[in-house]
């Protein structure tokens, strides 16, 4: 694989999660959800950043960094959508 194909898919799938952090905030009402789902959004831009930045500065051996850094982010986007599905689920302290 060359760069250009690893930076299209880390776009793909930081956009894939934004599409769903937007979903989201078009179903609720709650400001402080809204607020705590932006900061997701934030933080999956902020991990697109770091993520390119960081493919186009490989250390030592490519083929490990490159997997490493592959896993790293999977990783941390299983992380993101389990917040979000947190955030989602939580009811509403208006509804109690």
């Amino acid at each position: 694989m060359n760069l250009r194909v690893i930076k299209k898919d880390v776009n793909f799938l930081i956009d894939e999660f934004l599409s769903d952090v937007f979903i989201s905030m078009s179903f609720t009402d709650d400001a402080a959800k809204s607020e705590q789902i932006v900061g997701l959004a934030n933080e999956a831009l902020d991990l697109r950043d770091a993520t390119l930045v960081r493919i186009s500065h490989p250390e030592g051996d490519k083929k490990a960094y490159y997997r490493n850094l592959t896993d790293e982010l999977l990783s941390s986007l299983d992380v993101m959508y389990d917040r979000l599905s947190a955030i989602v689920s939580k009811k509403s302290e208006k509804s109690e």
